[in-house]
């Protein structure tokens, strides 16, 4: 009988260290809250033939507009995470106010305008740094990666 107590010991306290460490952990939208400065933007995937090496990782202006043509995020420069839902994008000469989420596990950001609706991969989420992923679907070939810090 005093092997169950210890077992039951052992796992009762288990779950209540895994409990208070889940607890202790910031959500993804809390974390998210706040104002980001957008830093660069990447290629992850490309066709190597298309690029320059020294052009590689970074993409100029003209391609940025070319490959977010059709997207919100394509002239902002600052986004601002509100708690209530929305996300406020300011660029030169340009301000837009959207609806976000984050679904899946924490890992899709989901951006609404008007009958529009874009999805992001969020790949890294810290107190300081923000990594978004997206599919271009232009004849830029490849993934592009945004890369912000918060300010």
């Amino acid at each position: 009988m005093k092997i169950w107590f210890k077992y039951l010991g052992f796992f009762g306290l288990g779950f209540f260290l895994f409990a208070t460490l889940i607890s202790m952990a910031q959500s993804p939208e809390i974390k998210i809250e706040g104002e980001w400065k957008e830093l660069a933007w990447e290629y992850e995937k490309v066709d190597r033939n298309d690029t320059i090496k020294t052009d590689y990782n970074s993409v100029s202006s003209y391609v940025k507009d070319v490959a977010g043509l059709d997207l919100i995020i394509h002239k902002a420069e600052k986004w601002k995470f509100s708690p209530n839902g929305k996300l406020v994008l300011e660029g030169k000469d340009y301000t837009k106010e959207i609806d976000w989420v984050i679904k899946g596990r924490g890992n899709i950001l989901e951006l609404k305008y008007g009958n529009n609706i874009e999805h992001y991969n969020l790949s890294e989420l810290s107190a300081d740094k923000l990594v978004l992923n997206f599919d271009t679907n232009t004849n830029t070939r490849g993934i592009a990666r945004l890369t912000f810090q918060k300010i």
